[in-house]
């Protein structure tokens, strides 16, 4: 192998952090929705009839 095309060192790319992790029942406290702001936006998290989430704006 060309020595030119050796690299002097192998450099490990970095784990990405994990997600934080939220279980629903913390987060909607007994509720079936959570408003959550982002960027100065306000947009609602509920749980639906069938026990299923859904994001809206």
């Amino acid at each position: 192998m060309n020595a030119a095309l050796k690299p002097d060192r192998v450099v490990a790319a970095a784990a990405p952090p994990s997600p934080v992790r939220l279980d629903s029942r913390e987060l909607f406290r007994n509720g079936n929705e959570v408003v959550i702001v982002h960027k100065g936006e306000e947009y609602r998290l509920r749980i639906t009839r069938n026990e299923k989430l859904i994001l809206t704006k």
